[in-house]
């Protein structure tokens, strides 16, 4: 029993620092070509994805991003019928970019407040996972000042420090149960910052192609004081006593190229691929304030290997006003099978998408898109737990923006 609530205890803030893969909504025009477009877009969004090419945008502008993901999984246990079905919910990722320089000047400055990390899943407390998560929200919230230099009317550089707010919130059965039966409970719930950085260079030859190169730093995040509450029998109140706990988890450094040509005077191709260095991410550590012999600072191993992502889109100006876009990718996962989590039970994915931008008037300008993703089912039996079984997952993730241009 001892070594069992060891391992159940309070693992799944992981999710919020290191998953499989990031949410890469931070542009619905590259949302609209399935996350490619790097090279391609030189707009107030190139804070996040091309530093470099930020100085090279005309004017200055800001812009607003809100998408809704809805996050679909189910879980069969090995040797069961039943399939039990995460409930619905939408997280709503967003991002707001603003950019500034005066007219004619070779840099640009830019402010980037975007989620690169954040989810939400519900599992209730009555499927066979009930012990390693019923639910869990949680949010990485990245301030992203920039500075960008136009070297050349060829060739821009750039770079921009991070600052990483990170918010969790989940809970899950403990296998103890009262009078009535029902099971205990442990929440977690906790703030973590970390700092980074992100630098980039972008460089075209006009209606050839265009190539950017960008580096985001691994962001070490620490969560401090935390609060630990269980809800147990009276019996076992004092071996569970509501503390606060430490942790430090990493955000993998990762490593983006993208390329862009033009195959008319309408119509533009563009490709990225991201590697991530996932493998910093060995283990979990938690420091309990109050430790009892039940309650000890627990580690649990990770053992993530690197990941990468593939996407290639096409951007068609069917008018002045009007541009329309589509794009698929792949992305391999860095999660093990033995380490998967019901966080997000994280596979080799897929994804389609489809996009728009209607430019409303010479200053404002709507965009909208929609990604599906498709997760491989995989068979995975839990390291921590013993639970064995099959997950499926699916991610719908439309979403919209608006921008300001001056």
């Amino acid at each position: 029993m001892r070594k069992l609530l060891l391992g159940l205890l309070l693992a799944s803030p992981s999710l919020l620092w290191a998953q499989g893969s990031q949410v890469n909504t931070q542009s619905q025009k590259a949302v609209g070509m399935a996350g490619a477009g790097s090279a391609l877009f030189v707009d107030e969004s190139s804070i996040f994805y091309s530093p470099g090419a930020l100085a090279k945008m005309n004017g200055n502008a800001v812009s607003a991003n809100v998408s809704a993901i809805m996050y679909r999984s189910a879980f069969q246990e090995a040797g069961a019928n039943e399939v039990y079905d995460t409930k619905f919910k939408i997280t709503p990722p967003f991002s707001v970019f603003a950019t500034f320089s005066p007219e004619g000047a070779r840099w640009k400055a830019g402010l980037g407040i975007y989620t690169p990390f954040g989810g939400s899943v519900n599992w209730g407390e009555e499927w066979p996972g009930k012990y390693e998560l019923n639910h869990l929200q949680m949010r990485a919230i990245y301030i992203q000042p920039t500075i960008s230099y136009k070297i050349t009317e060829n060739l821009g550089i750039g770079a921009g420090f991070v600052y990483n707010l990170g918010l969790v919130d989940l809970s899950r059965s403990l296998p103890v149960s009262g009078p009535d039966g029902k099971s205990g409970r442990a929440e977690l719930s906790g703030t973590g910052t970390g700092t980074g950085f992100n630098v980039g260079a972008h460089y075209h030859v006009e209606d050839v192609f265009a190539l950017s190169v960008s580096y985001r730093s691994k962001v070490n995040t620490k969560l401090k004081n935390g609060d630990a509450e269980f809800t147990v029998p009276d019996a076992l109140a004092s071996s569970f006593p509501n503390t606060t706990f430490n942790a430090e988890l990493p955000l993998p450094a990762s490593l983006n190229i993208g390329l862009s040509f033009p195959v008319s005077s309408k119509v533009d191709i563009a490709a990225d691929a991201t590697f991530l260095n996932y493998s910093v991410y060995k283990k979990l550590v938690f420091d309990y304030k109050d430790n009892t012999p039940v309650l000890t600072d627990t580690e649990q191993e990770k053992n993530y290997k690197n990941g990468f992502s593939g996407k290639i889109g096409v951007n068609y100006q069917t008018t002045p006003k009007l541009a329309l876009r589509a794009g698929m990718g792949y992305v391999a996962s860095p999660v093990r099978a033995e380490y998967v989590s019901p966080e997000t039970p994280d596979n080799d994915r897929i994804m389609g998408s489809i996009g728009f931008t209607y430019g409303i008037s010479d200053k404002w300008e709507l965009s909208g898109a929609y990604v599906l993703q498709h997760l491989k089912s995989r068979h995975v039996t839990s390291v921590a737990t013993g639970l064995s079984g099959i997950y499926e997952t699916n991610i719908h993730a439309p979403g919209i923006s608006l921008t300001y241009k001056w």
